[in-house]
């Protein structure tokens, strides 16, 4: 979901900050504000309707997608009642071949009450986000977090925001019928090249986890909205809704999967989308511009991925004592 922050926090003059959560705000009067679906871009026309590229991933077969082709590799994570967002599973076996548990991968601010700005106290994961059915929820072991330089009251500062906002969780436990040959390998953004670039993320207005293929993903830099502030920066335009915080940029190399970046949120410029005209932000349908109207996101990089590396080994050294 988007939130609309410009009536009620500071101002921001060259952009508005969001992240995808199902219900959260920044701001101390919090009931002024407003939240709608967000993400779904298209040609800017709204007489042909909103264009949107996602699919379910329990749809199979459709456009001559299989199920296989569909790995099922992500789920939703419930804290204290409600879906808070999507997590990814991992596959961690190249250096800790001993894991009992799964490693997962998702944004930092899904784990925290935005609105209290503090950590949730009990959360679980739902594999392909079928809480519903019991032995696909698990718990998560919120004292075994690995995550960014995440601090919550600075959620909204910024384009300098998204940098931290990556956390590995542990689910000690994993669920019937987990198999880790479905799980995604984490890799480099910067080393990969070609090949096709998704989005995997949870869709509250459905309820299900969707796919949207052949995104464009790129690194941000000073002349956009991100202002390459940071390096790792992604900018997309993967269509998505509420719930899509922590979803899984994937790309997809010689039919194998690779987790490549964590979807954090979008931005867009008020000058092209005053609040006076748009209350609620871009409506749905608009146009895709890393200048105006994006996604933003935090790349896998060396250091990401050696601190992926040293969590799952700290877990399994952990178990081998017990």
């Amino acid at each position: 979901m988007r939130i609309n922050l410009s009536a009620i926090c500071i101002p921001i003059t060259r952009l508005l900050l969001i992240v995808l959560m199902l219900t959260a705000t920044f701001c101390v009067n919090a009931r002024d504000a407003r939240v709608v679906q967000v993400n779904i871009f298209g040609d800017g026309n709204p007489e042909n309707g909103v264009e949107d590229s996602r699919e379910q991933v329990l749809g199979g077969h459709r456009r001559g997608v299989s199920l296989a082709d569909q790995r099922m590799n992500a789920g939703t994570i419930k804290c204290d009642g409600k879906v808070r967002g999507t997590a990814m599973v991992l596959d961690t076996r190249e250096f800790a071949p001993g894991l009992k548990g799964v490693v997962l991968a998702s944004a930092a601010h899904v784990l925290y009450d935005l609105e209290e700005m503090k950590r949730f106290r009990r959360c679980e994961f739902h594999f392909l986000a079928l809480g519903e059915i019991r032995k696909y929820r698990k718990k998560i072991d919120l004292k075994k977090v690995r995550m960014g330089d995440f601090d919550p009251s600075m959620a909204t500062a910024g384009p300098e925001f998204g940098e931290g906002d990556w956390s590995f969780l542990y689910v000690p436990r994993p669920w019937k019928g987990f198999n880790p040959d479905e799980a995604l390998i984490a890799r480099d953004f910067h080393r990969q090249s070609g090949g096709e670039l998704r989005l995997v993320a949870y869709d509250s207005s459905a309820g299900v986890i969707s796919v949207s293929r052949d995104c464009t993903v790129v690194e941000s830099d000073h002349s956009d909205l991100g202002g390459g502030r940071w390096k790792g920066q992604l900018l997309d335009d993967c269509d998505s809704a509420g719930g899509a915080s922590g979803g899984g940029i994937v790309a997809v190399l010689q039919q194998k999967q690779y987790l490549v970046g964590i979807r954090s949120g979008s931005h867009w410029n008020e000058q092209d989308f005053p609040a006076s005209e748009y209350p609620m932000g871009p409506p749905d349908g608009a146009v895709w511009n890393k200048n105006s109207n994006t996604n933003f996101g935090r790349s896998i990089d060396a250091y990401i991925l050696q601190e992926l590396q040293e969590f799952a080994q700290f877990l399994e050294r952990s178990e081998a004592t017990f």
